[in-house]
Parts: C-alpha cells; structure tokens; sequence
C-alpha cells in the first residue's frame, strides 16, 4: 500500500517524544501493508518502524501486542517484539491517531521460490511448536476475533450478506459442508492466520523476520498451514505441487504432521484461500476500505478451483 496517513517529521518527533526517543534524522514512508501506514524513522542512536492504524481498533491493535510480546517471551525468533512508551503501554495515542513501534529489521520480501517455501515452512512450524504458558494463553484472543475459521466461513456461507459465487464456491468445495473438517479435534495455538510469503523478510538468504501478525490469535494450526501454502508456494499466482512438497518438508523439519492433518491437507488449503478471500470481502466489499479491491476475493476463488483441479489431475 501507499501510506495511507500522511504525517510530517516534526508529527513523527511528538509522537517518538511519548517513547523518550528524539532526534528525528530522516522520516521514510515504507509500502507495506493494507491496514497501517508505515514508516522508517531515522534517529540520532537507532531506527525504528513507526506504524499508524488505519483499520485496526485500539483493541485489536492491543491485542496484537499482547500476542507478540507474549512469543517474544516465548523465544520465538522471527516476530517484531513492540516498543514500550515511557507509561508502559505499548500502543500509542497522538491526537486523532494511534499505532505501535517496533525496532527496524533490515531485509527484503522474497520472491515464491523452493528455498523461501522451505524456510517459511520452518519458520511457522516453528510458531507451532513453541511450549505455551496454559494461564497466560488464556489472556490471549482467539484467531476468529480478527479473522476467519471453517466455522465462520461456513456461518457466513448461510447469511444473506454472501456473495453468490462465493456461496457457490464453498459449496463446490465442501458438499458435506464441512462437517468432517469440523467434527476433528485438530491441534489448536497461536497461529499467525496470514503468513504469506510477502509477510516475511529475507536478509542475507535466510529467513529473519515474520511480519502482519494482524490476524494472529488462538487457532487450528492446520487452517494456519493451508493459509499459508495457498498464499506462499505460487507460480504465476497458481499453488503447484513441487513448492507445496519444499514448503512441507522445511515445516516437517520441525513439526510432523498427524494422521488427520495430512487427511485434510487439501481441505485446508482450499479453506485457507476462502479464509483471506472473506477476510477481502469484509473489508473491501462490505466495508468499502479500498474500492479497487471491491472483487479481489475473486482472485483467490479462482486460485483455489485451479489447485482442486490440479489435485484431481494429480490423484
């Protein structure tokens, strides 16, 4: 995205001012992201990523702090751990705006390439194996709060506010309406709910950052895995079978998966393009955020009949 919220330096000091950083060198714009503008801060010492809400609630942005600075805890190794103002907070409020800080990380996005479809399997396998803490997991939100689960799609299949050809593709997919899918007792974390490869730095050929943990909560880690293979291992915008196997063999690396999680793999990843393909509904569709993108969830219907069709070419 361009950035959304315009801001000036002298905007950027009083706002770095509630953080007790000063000394602004250099304030930088950055394209990334749909819901927040984003900009690199120059300053005296360091560099900081400086991010303004454009979609988020404080609550939901809160709630997304609390999870990151809950794996930051946790030692997982490639999230952003926020930045605390002076008050302990870690959500800011300046004037008719609010937002979060995090350190800078150098990197670049990679392109969908066997190597980048490894290490993003291993980077969420990673996500997946961590030892949670039971009482402090209670205090963090569930993945349905900010995002979509078989459950939800399937609720909003049955409303009147669907759009017909996405009701037509959940039925095409799921004819049993998903009641295998849902009668497993899948194994349930934090899932990061968005984890495409766009979503990720490189720097130096390896793997150092996660980003957009927008969506992240509670959830199933095999809907995890589908969202991220249907949005990671791509060519010419296609899901293809020798990146979903690189992809699968770095997660596995890690974390193996079940009987049950390999049964529904295909399911998953077809759920995995209807979950972001609501999620573009809610916000481009109903909420109107971005009007180019009205139809965009159409794109990943489409993507996802082409992976069913290969799948039925390969089996």
């Amino acid at each position: 995205m361009a950035s959304y919220t315009q801001i000036t330096p002298e905007e950027a000091e009083e706002i770095l001012s509630l953080y007790g950083k000063n000394s602004v060198n250099q304030l930088t714009p950055l394209s990334l992201g749909i819901s927040n503008s984003n900009y690199r801060v120059d300053l005296k010492s360091e560099t900081v990523l400086l991010k303004i809400s454009n979609d988020k609630n404080q609550l939901q942005l809160a709630d997304e702090q609390q999870i990151l600075f809950y794996l930051h805890q946790r030692g997982y190794p490639f999230s952003l751990k926020p930045i605390s103002l002076m008050n302990g907070s870690l959500v800011y409020t300046y004037g008719k705006y609010f937002g979060v800080l995090y350190p800078f990380v150098p990197g670049i996005p990679p392109g969908p390439s066997d190597f980048t479809c490894r290490e993003v399997g291993a980077a969420l396998a990673r996500l997946h194996s961590l030892s949670h803490d039971p009482v402090e997991m209670q205090k963090l939100r569930p993945h349905e709060a900010v995002g979509y689960g078989p459950k939800e799609i399937r609720d909003y299949v049955f409303s009147s506010a669907c759009p017909e050809d996405y009701r037509e593709a959940f039925n095409f997919f799921f004819p049993d309406k998903l009641e295998q899918f849902l009668s497993v007792n899948f194994e349930k974390g934090i899932i990061h709910g968005d984890l495409y490869y766009d979503n990720t730095l490189f720097d130096n050929n390896q793997l150092s950052t996660v980003l957009d943990f927008e969506q992240a909560g509670i959830g199933e880690y095999i809907l995890d895995l589908g969202i991220s293979l249907s949005g990671t291992c791509l060519e010419k915008g296609r899901i293809i079978s020798p990146l979903v196997k690189s992809y699968l063999a770095g997660y596995e690396s890690i974390r193996p998966l079940s009987a049950e999680e390999k049964k529904h793999l295909d399911d998953s990843i077809i759920l995995g393009l209807m979950s972001i393909s609501l999620w573009r509904i809610k916000r481009f569709k109903e909420r109107n955020l971005n009007p180019m993108m009205e139809n965009s969830y159409r794109d990943l219907i489409v993507r996802a009949r082409d992976y069913h069709l290969m799948r039925q070419m390969e089996k």
